[in-house]
């Protein structure tokens, strides 16, 4: 369902995490709003078949694997996304890591230590990275 809710037109957006859920619908949302929206996950096949649908519904979508876990993944994004596009405007920073399923004092510290490199630290670093661009 197309709506207006604010124009977004020439505008470039990232998704991360965007193949399915909360991610999915944000880059949906945006699309129909007008921007060109880049569908991220670590899953390219999954990225592809929500941009395929974008496209099929009049939007604007291309794909970008990335893997928020891998420092090397979100450089090369970003550098890529400055080479196709000259900017990025909106950044939706969706991808988040939950290795532990349970009580917080049971985490052992690999998981803790895996939960905020992803969750936090990357977060920071593609904030930082879209205010370079």
């Amino acid at each position: 369902m197309a709506t207006n809710l604010f124009d977004l037109s020439g505008k470039i957006a990232l998704v991360s995490g965007a193949s399915r859920g909360i991610g999915e619908g944000r880059a949906r949302i945006f699309a129909e709003q007008g921007a060109h929206v880049i569908v991220s996950s670590r899953k390219i096949e999954d990225c592809e078949s929500i941009a395929k649908s974008i496209k099929q519904s009049g939007g604007s979508s291309e794909t970008l694997i990335c893997n928020v876990g891998r420092m090397e993944d979100i450089l090369s994004a970003f550098e890529q996304i400055q080479n196709r596009h000259g900017k990025l405007d909106i950044l939706v920073n969706n991808a988040a890591a939950n290795p532990y399923f349970g009580h917080v004092l049971d985490t052992d510290l690999r998981a803790f230590t895996k939960t905020v490199d992803v969750n936090i630290r990357v977060t920071s670093l593609c904030q930082w990275k879209q205010g370079s661009s």
